[in-house]
């Protein structure tokens, strides 16, 4: 990055999300609604203990269909983006292609508190039929899309263990004896191929994808 600009670390939505939709024309409407949006978000997200480094807008795209005794919302979330190879800990791409559906219901003054915990992929909101914004929805969707493993390649050879060289860029003539201990937490991933640990919110219908 020019001149050292320190990038943004995102630890929550960026206040500039927004994905509104009316809810009354959703209701009048005899077929679904299609939506789309472009979300901004030159920045990092933290989250398994390591950065996702982003470049370019979230795509979203949305359908949304139901009555006025509630909303069905199918989202597809893709995006790009880096994070370092769990092995060689160089930074590799990671593409997001993730679908989810969230239900929303109006709050009203017979659903107690206790029915807005039994699903956590039910959202209630003041009223479905004026605006609403499910850019909460789609960052959880995002943040919850972000593998906790990534690899550079499946046949990444990680880092030597004893002196820390990259293995991928060649032999490092190490004997195997006096295991540098920078290096032991890295020693036990060699095997682990990057997977996609499903997280909170939203009933997922798709992968990340490395």
């Amino acid at each position: 990055m020019a001149g050292g600009e320190k990038r943004r670390l995102f630890l929550e939505k960026p206040q500039q999300w927004r994905c509104p939709f009316d809810g009354a024309k959703v209701i009048e409407s005899d077929a679904s609604v299609d939506l789309f949006w472009m979300l901004p978000i030159n920045g990092d997200i933290e989250y398994w203990g390591q950065v996702y480094s982003f470049m370019e807008e979230v795509t979203v795209k949305a359908n949304v269909f139901g009555d006025r005794s509630g909303l069905t919302v199918d989202l597809n979330i893709s995006a790009s983006a880096t994070a370092p190879c769990a092995r060689c800990l160089s930074m590799a791409p990671l593409e997001i292609f993730r679908d989810f559906r969230y239900f929303y219901k109006s709050l009203s003054i017979t659903e107690s508190g206790d029915d807005k915990d039994k699903d956590e992929d039910l959202i209630f909101v003041q009223s479905i039929d004026e605006e609403v914004d499910i850019s909460d929805q789609v960052w959880e969707s995002l943040v919850v899309s972000l593998p906790e493993k990534v690899l550079c390649s499946a046949e990444c050879c990680g880092i030597c263990q004893f002196c820390g060289h990259d293995r991928n860029k060649g032999d490092c003539g190490c004997s195997g004896e006096g295991v540098d201990p920078r290096f032991e937490v890295l020693a036990g991933q060699e095997q682990i191929v990057g997977e996609n640990v499903p997280g909170k919110g939203g009933n997922q219908r798709g992968s990340s994808k490395k």
